[in-house]
């Protein structure tokens, strides 16, 4: 007789996209004044579209966590509506990160992975990478950045201590979560580090990059070709 295949149902999954709403004067105000209020409001932008775009070939839920949170309508202008949409609520970026999470369990997701709009040239095989990693038992991935940050983060459960006592947004972030993580004996899947886009020697490097791998990050693309400067 033969051998009966077990059926193991894949698990239900979201992706939670970090997004600031793109206005003038409140994005990527490090790249000032090497650009203007204008030009960094369309290169966030782009980063958003480029963000979400990593979405569109994951069969998935995905949820654009988004600040400030009387600008849902511009986002959704910027968006298509073609997401779920929730503000993020939080002292600190820890907590809007655990409550983005919380909101994804809640709808009833199994696995759920998080990334900014900072690092638009990281491949979304990474996400397909990292729901692998969860689906197969591995409790948190995580991705570092090159400045002591990290760019992605995924749980199969929401553990708020992972967020606790971190000092964000510093050198320091990426190994005070890796001690978090470590110290509640979670099973720990790594990806490749990559880099963010804050500062004007960052953007000098992404137009490399683009030039040497056309269509990663295709909203950028047109975002140079737009700039003179460049």
């Amino acid at each position: 007789m033969s051998a009966v295949r077990k059926f193991i149902p894949k698990m239900k999954k979201a992706i939670i996209i970090m997004a600031k709403v793109p206005n003038a004067g409140a994005v990527k105000t490090r790249m000032q004044p090497f650009l203007t209020e204008t030009e960094s409001e369309e290169l966030s932008t782009a980063f958003l579209l480029d963000a979400a775009q990593k979405t569109s070939i994951i069969d998935c839920e995905t949820i654009i966590a988004f600040s400030p949170i009387d600008e849902e309508a511009k986002l959704k202008r910027i968006l298509k509506y073609q997401h779920i949409f929730v503000g993020q609520e939080g002292k600190d970026l820890g907590e809007r990160m655990f409550n983005a999470f919380e909101f994804a369990f809640k709808r009833g997701a199994e696995a759920a992975v998080m990334f900014g709009t900072d690092s638009p040239t990281f491949p979304s095989e990474f996400i397909n990478r990292a729901f692998e990693f969860l689906e197969k038992g591995a409790d948190v991935v995580l991705g570092e950045t090159e400045d002591g940050g990290f760019y992605f983060i995924g749980f199969r459960e929401h553990a708020r201590e992972i967020f606790g006592n971190v000092e964000w947004s510093t050198k320091d972030t990426f190994h005070q979560t890796l001690s978090n993580i470590k110290s509640r004996k979670l099973k720990l899947e790594m990806l490749p580090r990559w880099y963010d886009v804050d500062i004007p020697i960052d953007l000098d490097r992404l137009h490399s990059e683009l030039r040497r791998e056309p269509n990663s990050a295709v909203y950028c693309e047109k975002w140079f070709k737009q700039n003179v400067k460049f």
